[in-house]
């Protein structure tokens, strides 16, 4: 029997200090608006029965006044840590309420849908429920009444994870509605991370339609820039399906394991829905402890864009064993032939390194591409040649696709200056490559060439 829907309360946490971002940033402005806005409006739209924001007086007065619907508690003595917001958040919620749903205000990236998820756990009968990461688990953290006794005796900083080591067994954990959902802004670099999803800042680089296949390729970002459009695209609506022709480690999110070629149309189309990226894999398996999913096949790919199973299709079409820089062998990359936008990915901390398998994968094969000597240092010129050889990181493009460049790790000292030579020498030969340079972990996109 489903509970009433005032039976689950939100208590959005928001008298921290900011220690590590430097400044207040509960109200920086994200994409034009203040940080804690966009948790205090996703969690009014939910179908929470009331919300509690525990704040301190200074930034209640900037904020709190915006939302008449709001319920503002102040820490006064929020230097005693979390566990001070976590007792009086529970002591304004009274004996109404069945379980509480404790939410961060600097995770601007929260969905009225995926708020709704913890709110069905409750009425479904769960006591304890979390979001789950791919090695671990974050807020939002939802607990019944039973476990508030616990939660007010809790002291400085320490949060619910210590009810969570002790209850496992009866914990849930949810998947996020797309990967970066559960981002908590702590620095200045996760604000612009931020910022970029709700900005759709690569997507629009990118110049990505709908209907479009995207295949990532290279390597030094290509799991970041994935989880970034397809958190961009979700985060506006969109339905996203997302996959792999190789190995990757699981993601956070849905993920479908599906085998069988002949149903994935019709399970694809039953668990994808609006605002939610599905992961699709063939099988998982255990590596080093994680999960690891291995792809589709190359047809199955091609024939889920053909029976338009999603708006948008993002492949990881290459491996790079988290190296910087990579070379394709013969048999790479594993290309869909329905790739709509190739997006070729080089991080540039690979520049200045030496030419070796610690820092090149492919070093032999990076060799016969760019004229470069076994144990030489990486130069602008060696990316450049890797780029534009017909066997370099664009081999296998179909004819149609459109091609991009992306050159990231800006944030790194002289990376700026190697690229923009990495990019006047690819003019010189291909003014028809896109180029952009980015900072994948700070959010950060510059287009350095248009293309054409």
């Amino acid at each position: 029997m489903a509970l009433p829907q005032s039976e689950v309360a939100g208590v959005i946490l928001a008298a921290g200090f900011s220690t590590r971002f430097g400044a207040q940033k509960l109200t920086a402005s994200l994409a034009g608006r203040p940080l804690a806005l966009w948790a205090i409006e996703a969690a009014l739209a939910s179908r929470l029965g009331r919300v509690v924001l525990v704040t301190s007086p200074e930034t209640a007065q900037e904020i709190a006044g915006r939302f008449p619907d709001l319920e503002v508690v102040l820490n006064h003595q929020a230097e005693q840590g979390q566990a001070s917001s976590l007792r009086l958040g529970l002591e304004a919620l009274g004996p109404k309420h069945s379980h509480a749903l404790f939410l961060l205000a600097d995770q601007p990236l929260l969905s009225p849908a995926l708020i709704d998820s913890f709110v069905a756990e409750a009425e479904d009968g769960r006591d304890l429920a979390a979001l789950a990461g791919p090695e671990t688990f974050s807020p939002p953290a939802l607990f019944a009444r039973r476990f508030w006794p616990d939660l007010g005796r809790l002291q400085g900083d320490a949060g619910g994870r210590s009810i969570f080591d002790q209850h496992g067994d009866e914990a849930v954990f949810l998947p996020p509605d797309f990967p970066l959902a559960g981002l908590d802004v702590d620095t200045p670099e996760q604000l612009g991370r931020a910022d970029a999803v709700l900005t759709r800042r690569y997507s629009q680089a990118l110049e990505l339609e709908r209907g479009d296949l995207v295949s990532l390729v290279g390597a030094g970002g290509k799991t970041s820039l994935l989880e970034a459009l397809a958190s961009e695209q979700a985060a506006d609506g969109k339905a996203v399906l997302a996959t792999t022709t190789t190995h990757v480690f699981r993601p956070s999110g849905k993920v479908l394991l599906e085998p069988h070629d002949e149903w994935l149309p019709e399970r694809v189309g039953r668990l994808l829905s609006p605002g939610w990226c599905l992961t699709v894999a063939s099988e998982s398996t255990q590596v080093e402890g994680r999960a690891k999913l291995k792809g589709l096949t190359i047809s199955s790919v091609d024939w889920l864009w053909e029976v338009e199973a999603a708006p948008f299709i993002l492949v990881e079409a290459d491996g790079a064993r988290r190296l910087p820089i990579k070379a394709p062998r013969t048999h790479e990359p594993v290309m869909p032939m329905a790739t709509t936008v190739l997006v070729g990915v080089l991080g540039l901390s690979g520049l200045g390194m030496p030419v070796n398998e610690e820092h090149v994968l492919g070093a032999a094969e990076f060799c016969a591409i760019t004229g470069a000597k076994a144990g030489e240092t990486v130069t602008p010129a060696h990316l450049a040649a890797l780029v534009i050889h017909p066997k370099g990181l664009f081999r296998k493009a179909p004819s149609r696709t459109r091609k991009v460049l992306v050159l990231n790790q800006v944030e790194l000292p002289g990376a700026a200056q190697g690229a923009r030579q990495v990019a006047e020498l690819i003019s010189e030969q291909n003014s028809s490559l896109r180029v952009l340079l980015t900072s994948l972990h700070r959010g950060e996109c510059e287009v350095l060439l248009e293309g054409g």
